[in-house]
């Protein structure tokens, strides 16, 4: 078996992991509980694991890369054991910069040829959204304007 040390940094050598994630592959790899706890004290000291950068970056990719809303990243970063804490100051943070139309902005870009008449359509649009992270009424305050047309009645 390897040591911990070296596994350890073969681990982070590609990808930020989380405490919890490292955590669970040394358990997983049957290293003992002090040589856990030893480990990742000395990966925190040396900068290697922090989870607050990683929320940060995660949070970054999943706003510019992934088009997520709160709902979801709070989910996912949750899923991966980051506290509470550090995710609800690191979302604030990251959402306090961008403007409040993102949904209508993607909803122009990628549903700008629907029929929005339809509620099919509609229903299929809002789940879309929903999978995303946004919250209801984000998402029904931009089909309301998507929805603003004379010949396009929303609300049946």
């Amino acid at each position: 078996m390897i040591s911990i040390r070296d596994y350890a940094l073969y681990l982070i050598e590609f990808k930020d992991r989380t405490e919890k994630e490292l955590r669970d592959k040394f358990r997983e790899k049957g290293y003992e509980e002090n040589s856990v706890e030893d480990e990742i004290e000395f990966l925190k000291n040396y900068g290697y694991i922090d989870d607050v950068r990683y929320a940060e970056h995660f949070i970054n990719d999943a706003i510019n890369l992934k088009k997520w809303g709160k709902i979801r990243i709070r989910t996912e970063l949750s899923r991966k054991g980051i506290d509470r804490e550090i995710i609800y100051n690191a979302i604030e943070d990251a959402f306090a910069e961008l403007d409040d139309d993102r949904v209508l902005s993607q909803m122009q870009i990628r549903f700008k040829n629907s029929d929005f008449s339809n509620i099919k359509e509609r229903t299929r649009i809002f789940n879309f959204f929903m999978r995303r992270g946004f919250s209801p009424d984000e998402i029904k305050g931009a089909m309301n304007k998507m929805c603003s047309f004379d010949d396009i009645i929303c609300d049946e």
